[in-house]
């Protein structure tokens, strides 16, 4: 026996002793732990946090929004519209074009006589004069009591004229409702950037909301999938979950953000559970191309980092494939202990 398994022990001694040497984070020889207990080989990457997540550092004042061109696309997403097939019953997304009627510069006047036209107008107006102050003197803040936080006063302002959407007629409604929501859903993205979290938090749900009235069914799904971001960036990942989840179950196909946080997070806590991690990194894998340059590129390296302990799995030569040198040394771990173990309990 002992001639059998000195090399091998002797090669353990060995790199037991480098990996105590590696100024590398003590989750790698943890991990290597974890992996020895569980004797599942599938299981490392899950027992591998070093670069497994996405990573978002907050901001003491900004804070990255997901998105590189949101304006534009935002805009797109309001034309979704449900219509049920008449001979199937089938619920078919289809993408219409929302006429946003000009607004001129000169701030719309509102009296106890003006038409709700012209105090949706109105509001639109300042919904937009709102969202382009980079800053707003503190001065100018008000107390709003729907979300119990403090807001830019002309922001609430063109939310309360906004509201006159509810008096449009059937025809008319869906459209201003949808265009009511996409304004409230920039609010929340001013709000989050600039780390108002419950304010933004308030209206992301609320633009979520009014786009399921009107059957926008990818500006709903567009919006939580943001509040989802941010709420990862805020540290509140169980809630993270939740809101990304209804965000997947509302639309998927035209929203590749939630499925990829949610994947993101699911591998992060997926343990010992191999289905787990796997469905995790499918969910990664088949996202899709994200709405930003550092999202897409951080999702590629996962995908790296999957495929690299998929094939490692498969055959310890692929260890070596790693430019990380604790990778190397957690995957040939894994391979030893799984041999020691086969013909240990043989």
């Amino acid at each position: 026996m002992s001639s059998k398994f000195g090399p091998i022990a002797t090669t353990l001694a060995l790199s037991m002793v480098l990996m105590l040497n590696i100024p590398h984070r003590c989750e790698a020889s943890s991990a290597i732990a974890a992996v020895a207990s569980l004797g599942a080989f599938a299981s490392w990457s899950a027992h591998e946090p070093l670069r497994a997540t996405a990573s978002w550092k907050p901001s003491q004042v900004l804070v990255k929004s997901p998105d590189d061109f949101s304006d534009e696309a935002s805009l797109i997403f309001t034309g979704t519209e449900v219509h049920r097939s008449a001979s199937r019953g089938a619920v078919v997304e289809e993408e219409t074009k929302t006429s946003v009627p000009e607004v001129e510069e000169v701030p719309p006047q509102v009296t106890e006589e003006s038409s709700w036209e012209n105090i949706f107008g109105a509001g639109v107006y300042e919904s937009k004069k709102a969202v382009e102050a980079d800053n707003v003197d503190v001065s100018s803040w008000v107390t709003d009591s729907s979300s119990a936080s403090a807001v830019p006063a002309r922001m609430l302002k063109a939310e309360v004229y906004l509201q006159a959407a509810e008096k449009a007629s059937p025809e008319q409604w869906k459209a201003k409702t949808a265009e009511r929501a996409l304004r409230i859903y920039y609010h929340a993205k001013w709000l989050a950037e600039r780390n108002y979290a419950r304010a933004a938090e308030h209206r992301y749900r609320e633009a979520a909301h009014l786009a399921r009235t009107c059957r926008r069914s990818v500006l709903a799904s567009h919006s939580l999938a943001r509040l989802g971001y941010f709420l990862v960036q805020w540290k509140r990942q169980a809630e993270a979950v939740n809101v990304l989840e209804e965000s997947m179950k509302l639309n998927k196909k035209s929203n590749p953000l939630a499925p990829y946080l949610h994947g993101v997070l699911e591998r992060k806590v997926a343990g010992g559970d191999v289905d787990r991690l796997r469905g995790a990194e499918q969910l990664i894998i088949d996202a899709g191309e994200q709405p930003s340059e550092e999202l897409e590129a951080e999702r590629h390296r996962l995908m790296d980092e999957i495929s690299y302990w998929r094939e490692a799995e498969g055959d310890m030569k692929h260890c070596g494939a790693s430019n990380d040198v604790a990778y190397v040394l957690i995957c040939f771990f894994g391979h030893v202990v799984a041999f020691l173990k086969t013909a240990l309990f043989k």
